[in-house]
């Protein structure tokens, strides 16, 4: 972010995901930023209506929606994980959804849109959530209708990972989840996408492919 644009920053709001935000007239930017969460699951036991941060998740199963994008289709990011056995899920993830051919995520060891890391939950060992990820947009720039983001910062919890037992294939589908909210997706009300909102067994699926495809086009 150059300098110039630092000193229009405001400070950054925390909002749950789903809700819209207004468009100043005036030039000046303003960075709000998301926290969006992925809940663990404990067992096979079937789950409701699907809850995102600020409610339940909209749309249909078979797009997963989105609320923002990247300027560019080239993305570019860091692992920031000091673990080799996360950065191998990490890099797991980032492999799938370029696999979609939809974006082009690029490693970079200086300044990344993306940022992928691993923390212990701040609420303790008892949380539910397993991964989080906190992603950041302009107010005043949007493409096709979605708002413009400015960065992104995805972890996944470990010690609640640790707790209920997530394999690495798991971890790794808890990563493609985050990852999926640092493109701009949201939470998909399907059990079959990786979007959905309590994600274990789910990797990412044609309705993911289709929201990024919807998202980038």
């Amino acid at each position: 972010m150059n300098n110039r644009l630092m000193g229009t920053l405001l400070t950054f709001v925390a909002v749950v995901a789903g809700l819209s935000f207004a468009t100043p007239s005036h030039a000046s930017a303003k960075v709000v930023t998301d926290a969006d969460a992925t809940e663990a699951v404990k067992t096979a036991t079937s789950f409701g209506t699907a809850k995102a941060d600020g409610g339940a998740a909209t749309g249909k199963a078979s797009l997963t929606p989105a609320a923002k994008r990247w300027q560019s289709k080239t993305i570019t990011y860091k692992i920031a994980s000091g673990s080799s056995y996360y950065k191998s899920v990490w890099k797991s993830a980032v492999k799938v959804w370029n696999r979609s051919g939809v974006v082009k995520l690029v490693a970079t060891t200086g300044k990344a849109n993306i940022t992928l890391s691993t923390s212990n939950s701040p609420m303790g060992n008892n949380d539910s959530t397993v991964g989080i990820t906190y992603s950041s947009y302009y107010n005043n720039k949007s493409l096709n209708g979605l708002a413009v983001m400015a960065s992104a910062k995805s972890y996944v919890f470990t010690n609640v990972a640790n707790r209920y037992h997530y394999s690495k294939g798991e971890r790794t589908n808890v990563a493609e989840h985050e990852l999926g909210h640092a493109l701009g997706l949201e939470h998909n009300v399907g059990k079959h996408s990786v979007m959905y909102y309590a994600t274990r067994d789910q990797s990412v699926s044609k309705p993911d492919v289709n929201g990024l495809v919807h998202s980038y086009r």
